[in-house]
């Protein structure tokens, strides 16, 4: 990760890529997506696993941009929480879950040096509690499974409907100060496409209404879109270009989740209007 001063623009100044840039988003995206729809799909303990594994490389990432230190005693807490809380919300103790949260949050704010600590939290806050969300929806016994996934496909053509055809259409930037390269073209294919993605997701499941789903996954990828750009926000103020290098294309696991992030956050709001039965809150109307 190298700090600058200022984020550069990739599209000025610099010759074109050898590699077909979308091409490498495309595979190191569907890897992912592999894995993370192998875990969702097999069990809510395979999808623990894998969400305690990601918060570990979460709290890395964010303690290598807040504090420059990596894996330090605050990420190490931070990863520690998040995996306490996801065990405990996987076992539906929810009243334990909000303890540790409480906990973890009061040790990083005595662990951290106080030009550090808010960041500290709130990256902490961003996602242990998103986490928890997926987490949530997939403990459901009858929708769990297809609500996560609804997210999961909502975010997926969020991010790459709104990269390909910003890219292709291109046109007038959408905040060229935080984020150089993202388009209002991209920003209106990565709301319409996801839209018609849950349209057709409802068509798929039954027993719910389509427009419903539809209008759900356009609130769901406008706040894919603003989770995107507030980490762009975050990368310009510590001047960084990627949170880390772990996939190619990508940059760092923040950098390819940032989006998903907010959105299962929001999913898990709506999913609050049947608590006992958060997949079926968040798909059944």
């Amino acid at each position: 990760m190298t700090r600058t001063k200022t984020l550069p623009d990739k599209d000025r100044g610099r010759p074109a890529p050898k590699r077909p840039e979308l091409g490498i988003r495309i595979v190191s995206a569907a890897l992912l997506a592999a894995v993370a729809l192998a875990a969702v799909i097999v069990s809510p303990w395979s999808l623990l696993v894998l969400a305690i594994f990601a918060g570990a490389i979460l709290a890395w990432e964010w303690g290598k941009l807040v504090r420059e230190e990596g894996f330090d005693t605050v990420a190490l807490i931070h990863a520690i929480g998040i995996a306490i809380i996801a065990v405990l919300v996987v076992l539906k103790r929810f009243d334990l879950a909000f303890i540790a949260l409480v906990i973890a949050c009061c040790a990083i704010w005595l662990a951290s040096q106080a030009k550090h600590v808010w960041w500290s939290l709130a990256g902490f806050l961003a996602t242990a509690l998103p986490i928890a969300a997926m987490l949530w929806l997939r403990g459901d016994p009858a929708y769990g499974v297809p609500a996560v996934l609804y997210v999961l496909v909502v975010a997926a053509v969020t991010d790459t409907s709104a990269y390909a055809l910003g890219r292709l259409i291109g046109g007038p930037k959408l905040a060229p100060y935080i984020s150089p390269n993202k388009t209002w073209s991209g920003f209106v294919a990565g709301a319409v496409a996801p839209a018609l993605a849950g349209y057709a997701f409802a068509l798929g499941l039954g027993g719910t209404s389509a427009l419903a789903l539809a209008l759900i996954a356009l609130g769901l990828a406008l706040a894919c879109q603003m989770g995107d750009l507030a980490e762009s926000a975050v990368k310009r103020h510590f001047g960084v270009k990627d949170m880390s290098g772990l996939i190619p294309g990508h940059g760092g696991l923040f950098d390819r989740i940032d989006g998903l992030l907010l959105a299962a956050f929001v999913a898990g709001l709506i999913a609050l209007r049947e608590a006992a039965n958060p997949g079926q809150g968040l798909l059944i109307w």
